[in-house]
């Protein structure tokens, strides 16, 4: 099995495209050394992630990512076991996204603001406060469809 975390966080600063390429240099060089995989999106302010591996190796991520001063409200979407890793093709591919596509994948109808859509479209809130694994699943699928297309681990969703 696999273990897979979904999180969002609100970025500290602005990130520019030299700074992304620099996240996603290290990421990758680092998460190739720890048999981690995954996908990041970036849009408006927020970081959408999927990291998947080992559970020990994912949770000492996380726990890095929480740490650093680039991210700011760090929300968990998802956290569970899985069958195989969904991005096993990526040591981290990078999603260049809308909100109105982020906003898709999530299943809303893009007007509600990219954060609050994933909080509220991964968390089913209608019976408690469980993640709900169908929708988190959804998402990954529909960024994975979106790098499907693109092996280099770059994908532009439009």
């Amino acid at each position: 099995m696999t273990y897979q975390i979904i999180y969002s966080s609100k970025s500290s600063t602005p990130m520019q495209s030299d700074d992304l390429e620099e996240i996603l240099e290290h990421a990758r060089a680092s998460n190739a050394s720890k048999g981690i995989t995954g996908a990041l999106v970036y849009v408006d302010g927020v970081f959408l992630q999927i990291v998947e591996g080992k559970s020990d190796v994912v949770q000492n991520l996380m726990a890095r990512i929480s740490g650093d001063v680039r991210h700011e409200t760090i929300a968990v979407l998802w956290e569970g076991e899985i069958p195989s890793a969904v991005f096993s093709d990526w040591n981290m591919a990078y999603v260049s996204a809308t909100p109105q596509q982020v906003a898709h994948w999530a299943g809303l109808l893009g007007t509600t603001g990219v954060a609050d859509a994933l909080t509220d479209t991964l968390t089913d809130t209608a019976h408690d406060t469980r993640q709900d694994p169908l929708k988190a699943a959804q998402v990954a699928a529909s960024i994975l469809a979106v790098l499907a297309t693109q092996p280099s681990g770059r994908a532009n969703a439009g």
